[in-house]
């Protein structure tokens, strides 16, 4: 199977191209040259798809790139739109015209959903984004489905929670790491008690390589999660404890905006099709924390 990792160079894209390589033909593309095998560069302003999809051919193109950061979203939500519904947009549209036997696989965000009303959240709840990053990752999902059900486009779009592990350099573990060093006291925003459902990277790389082998390119979003909800107070004092650092954690008791207040994803699509997460909270920051001490 021939693949096109779009965003090779980012925390998920490198992770799931240094996977599936093993086993595929693995072509990586990414703004910034690198010296890696099968790479090809593109121009950030003026991405070029039609010509990868034209000379790559794949089989499938995985698209891991785009912003990742509601705060940014909501400073300059136009180029958020840019980067998480135009440009795929345009994959959709070079796809169509040029490779049109490619599946595409959309890694979108449980940002859709913003608060769910009902948990475990699963796929057929209503969108209810709060940011304009998750409003953005929906219109992508919309385009998906569009060019599916009108062009035949195969495509399935991943609705991925709070996804961490060695290599992420930013969110809440990395800003823990950062700010707790040597301090008495580690301030949070928030209470402590808002959830997340996190799904340590090589647990989430193993879900798209199950995606890779279904049949759900329909236009259809999948959560892909531990579908396991932890409190963030429990989250943090789990990877202080494996950093042997003890500081006394407060929160502000003031939310982010654009942040939701609870999270946990129903995730029998996934097990359906044989995934089983292997880490939990605790073994997924134990390998956090071993990373994070080789850190400067």
């Amino acid at each position: 199977m021939r693949v096109l990792v779009i965003g090779s160079g980012g925390f998920i894209g490198s992770h799931v191209a240094d996977t599936l390589e093993a086993t595929c033909d693995v072509v990586r593309a990414d703004i910034f040259p690198s010296d890696a095998k099968d790479f090809v560069c593109y121009d950030k302003d003026n991405p070029d798809y039609a010509h990868l999809l034209r000379s790559i051919a794949p089989d499938v193109c995985i698209n891991c790139s785009g912003a990742a950061s509601v705060p940014a979203s909501l400073s300059d939500p136009q180029h958020d739109y840019l980067l998480n519904a135009r440009r795929v947009i345009e994959m959709l549209e070079a796809i169509r015209v040029n490779s049109p036997g490619t599946r595409f696989v959309h890694l979108s965000s449980a940002a859709v959903y913003g608060n769910p009303a009902v948990m475990p959240v699963t796929e057929a709840a209503p969108a209810a984004p709060v940011s304009p990053y998750g409003w953005h990752k929906y219109y992508a999902e919309l385009a998906c489905r569009e060019y599916f059900e009108q062009f035949g486009v195969r495509s399935v779009s991943l609705r991925i929670f709070s996804a961490y592990g060695p290599g992420l350099r930013k969110q809440l573990f990395w800003d823990v790491y950062g700010r707790a060093r040597g301090q008495e006291v580690l301030e949070l925003f928030g209470t402590g008690g808002e959830t997340r459902d996190f799904i340590f990277i090589d647990d989430l790389v193993s879900c798209i390589a199950l995606i890779l082998q279904s049949d759900v390119f329909d236009g259809r979003a999948v959560n892909v999660a531990s579908g396991v909800s932890v409190p963030i107070e429990q989250a943090v004092t789990t990877l202080l404890a494996h950093l042997d650092w003890h500081p006394k954690l407060a929160f502000s008791g003031s939310a982010r905006q654009g942040d939701p207040m609870q999270w946990q994803a129903d995730i029998s699509s996934l097990t359906k099709l044989g995934f089983e997460p292997k880490y939990d909270i605790v073994s997924g920051l134990r390998k956090v924390a071993v990373w994070l001490k080789e850190q400067n």
